[in-house]
Order: C-alpha cells, then structure tokens, then sequence
C-alpha cells in the first residue's frame, strides 16, 4: 500500500460493480459470472442495496454490501450483507477502514445499529466482528422452502 491512496465509494457504474466480481466471489464462492453478478446487483439495488467498493490504489481491495431498514424491533439500522477485504490485502487495516467507512455511513443515514449476520464457520470474521466491538445478539434460524 506504500503511499496508495485508500478510498471507499458506493458503486454506481456497471463498471465500479463489475470489477468488484473478483473480491466478492472471495466471499461469494457461488458466483461464477461477472455479467450475472452485474445484473443480480442491479436488480438487488432497485430494492435498496449499496456496494460499497474500497480502493488501494486503483486497485479494488475490499466491499461491502449493505441496506438500511427500520423495523418496530430495531428502529432504524444498517445490515451488512457482504463485507470482504481481498485475499492479497488482508492483514493490512483495509477491514477496520472499510468497516469504518460502514460505520460512519449508517450514522449518516440516521441508523441506531449495524448489524451481520455471519456463518457459524467464519471464525476470523467472528474475532473481527467482536474486535470492532460487535456483538451477538439473537440466532438467526432457517427453513429452507425449495
């Protein structure tokens, strides 16, 4: 990073999401084709999403999807749906930045909390999350209808 500039911004092109594909397909081995992956987040942000997309350099290194919701439970919050720093960029501060970015942005927009929901398989994700002074608050249970 030696002297790179770090910057996040929401992706607004099909330029900024699609060259995203490569970090988030970290995250989201699933995905396969970054046309699909284009058109999923498009779809996805008609209904509320945002990508955040952090640069070292112009290289992308980390992003985070999320949306705003209120709900008479919670009020007003963030829910971080996707948060990945790339492989060749971990262990370097772009996960607090980028965490910290989320965080500022959900109090910009008026949100009492950030909330994720994060795979009971994630450990290092889970000592982040804790690190960032996260914690655990409910279980989220699953029927699966298909």
């Amino acid at each position: 990073m030696d002297g790179q500039a770090i910057k996040v911004t929401l992706a607004r092109t099909d330029d900024d999401i699609v060259s995203s594909f490569e970090v988030i397909r970290e995250l989201r081995t699933h995905l396969t084709d970054a046309t699909a992956f284009r058109d999923q987040v498009r779809r996805q942000m008609d209904d509320g999403y945002n990508l955040a997309v952090l640069r070292v350099g112009g290289d992308v290194a980390g992003c985070g999807g999320f949306r705003v919701h209120e709900t008479l439970s919670r009020g007003r919050y963030m829910y971080v749906e996707d948060l990945v720093t790339s492989s060749k960029h971990r262990s370097l501060g772009l996960g607090d930045k980028l965490f910290d970015w989320l965080t500022g942005e959900a109090r910009e927009r008026g949100c009492a909390q950030l909330e994720i929901i994060s795979g009971v398989q994630r450990g290092d994700a889970h000592r982040f999350y804790h690190r960032k002074r996260m914690s655990i608050k409910a279980f989220q249970l699953v029927l699966p209808l298909t």
